[in-house]
């Protein structure tokens, strides 16, 4: 992580155009209890999660290893559904629909 904790939450906050004085009464904390939070490296995950709460985001993302965040994209690009339906239909619409030809296909295979 190259920015410090609290430079990430500070701009977090700016994002959700959440002023400093509500983003206090929001964590009833003082307004410059916040300011500090704004020049910390380091944070109490208690209070981090309570943050993301507030400002609808997943800081943790942050302390996560480059090798975890490549697993989960590789997981998240490589996930494939399978959809099986079953259709009844009269040798018309198949034909219609041109699945004879692929049904012959996969029958003489």
């Amino acid at each position: 992580m190259n920015k410090k904790i609290g430079q990430l939450i500070k701009e977090r906050m700016e994002a959700e155009n959440i002023t400093a004085i509500e983003f206090s009464k929001r964590l009833k904390t003082e307004r410059s209890n916040v300011y500090n939070i704004f020049s910390r490296d380091s944070i109490d995950t208690s209070l981090l999660k309570k943050i993301g709460h507030i400002l609808n985001y997943d800081f943790f993302q942050h302390f996560l290893e480059e090798s975890t965040i490549n697993k989960i994209r590789l997981e998240n690009e490589t996930k494939k559904s399978k959809i099986l339906v079953e259709l009844e239909l009269n040798e018309d619409e198949i034909m219609k629909i041109g699945f004879e030809e692929k049904i012959l296909k996969i029958l003489n295979k």
